[in-house]
């Protein structure tokens, strides 16, 4: 057995030959390479075992991406671009699909999934995979941020959870002043880097703005984004609820002040759950509640920007068949139900929500369910890594005050223009 993965794989159903789809065996072996996020514990090659003890004639090759969604976006491309048979599955962030499918590096598999099988996974998480009508990943991973706060504070200054980010800032402050000492009051991930552009986005949409509409039109020049990255800079520099350094703060960074017990709210991936319940990461241990993301306002919705993986299939593998194989099982029930377990990875599949040893690993999926399959995408284009760093760029002039947030928001979307040729 692979260590770090025994004791949580004795309780998952074995797959077995009818519940998986399996390719023709030949004499001749057959080596996939599976570019894939760092094995924290295990788990990949776990579900690798399993699919080789299924496909005795292949044989599958881990390779393991850097941790930096950035760098493993850069790895990939390069590999795709230089049409390199050696790679012949993947693992795709939620917004690559489309930068992949417009260059003609990835295999369509519409012709590999059945209606029952796509209809199987949360819509979102497949429609991020649908490009220009045709499917190019099946995802294994769905995620959504959302509000992570401190019950038991909450509970002592009887306050409730908020459902305004005016609210969420009133209460943080409140606190703060009663708790004193390190007592912070709100974090996401702020630094310069994709997890920026999603904490952006819920924000904007919470007040009611976008990037593009429905026809890809740049409409992010607007009072309601406006209003979102105002709300953003003074949390940082007027009411001072944030951590010192949160513009440098990834999600870990996030995660650590909040776990040593000096912040009141977080925004966080559902993966920060486990980690919290664990007392060798966590002070807080049964002292945190979660909840859909707050509004901007009244008559404004909670908005969660969709994340997630997916596994895709080279344009360039030699040994397609075998390929979307293991991709089929890299996103199947089993291989979900031992990640949701491992790792707290929330699943795609939408029966899992139900099942047993998933919600004992992760209770409140029942209850976020809703604000789970609502997750909104971020802006689907082409060129989305040169658009989503623009962003970027321009919210940490805002945070800096380079820029008031109005000449921010201005700036972002005359360069977004520019860059989509409005």
């Amino acid at each position: 057995m692979v260590a770090g993965c025994s004791q949580q794989e004795s309780t998952i159903p074995a797959p077995t030959e009818e519940s998986i789809e399996t390719v023709e065996e030949t004499q001749e072996i057959v080596e996939l390479n599976y570019y894939s996020h760092p094995d924290e514990k295990g788990e990949r090659n776990a579900i690798i075992k399993a699919f080789e003890e299924l496909h005795p004639n292949v044989k599958v090759n881990l390779i393991e991406l850097p941790p930096d969604t950035s760098e493993k976006l850069t790895m990939i491309s390069k590999v795709l671009q230089a049409e390199d048979t050696a790679m012949d599955i993947f693992d795709a962030d939620v917004i690559w699909p489309s930068i992949f499918a417009a260059a003609g590096w990835v295999e369509p598999l519409d012709n590999y999934m059945t209606e029952e099988e796509i209809d199987a996974h949360l819509p979102g998480a497949m429609y991020a995979n649908l490009y220009q009508g045709h499917y190019y990943g099946i995802p294994y991973r769905t995620d959504t941020g959302m509000l992570y706060y401190r019950k038991d504070l909450l509970e002592k200054y009887n306050k409730s959870v908020p459902t305004t980010w005016d609210e969420l800032v009133q209460t943080a402050e409140y606190i703060m002043s009663k708790e004193g000492g390190d007592m912070t009051g709100y974090a996401g991930s702020w630094k310069q880097f994709e997890g920026l552009t999603c904490n952006l986005m819920e924000f904007v949409w919470s007040y009611g703005g976008d990037v593009l509409d429905e026809d890809s039109k740049v409409v992010f020049d607007s009072p309601e984004s406006v209003a979102a990255v105002t709300r953003m800079v003074d949390m940082i520099n007027a009411e001072n609820i944030t951590p010192e350094g949160v513009i440098t703060f990834s999600s870990g960074d996030a995660r650590d002040v909040f776990f040593s017990g000096n912040m009141v709210f977080l925004r966080d991936w559902p993966s920060g759950w486990s980690k919290s319940q664990d007392p060798e990461n966590s002070k807080i241990v049964d002292k945190v509640g979660i909840a859909a993301l707050p509004t901007g306002g009244e008559g404004n919705e909670s908005y969660s920007t969709l994340g997630g993986w997916q596994v895709m299939v080279s344009a360039f593998s030699e040994h397609k068949e075998e390929a979307v194989a293991f991709a089929k099982f890299r996103a199947s029930e089993y291989s979900q139900i031992l990640m949701s377990k491992e790792l707290s990875h929330i699943p795609s599949l939408k029966t899992l929500y139900s099942n047993e040893e998933v919600l004992e690993a992760m209770p409140f999926l029942e209850d976020m369910y809703p604000a789970i399959i609502h997750a909104y995408p971020r802006p689907k284009s082409p060129y989305y890594a040169e658009l989503s760093n623009i962003l970027q760029v321009e919210l940490q002039n805002a945070f800096k005050e380079h820029k008031t947030p109005e000449e921010a928001v201005k700036s972002a979307s005359d360069q977004i223009k520019t860059l989509l040729g409005q």
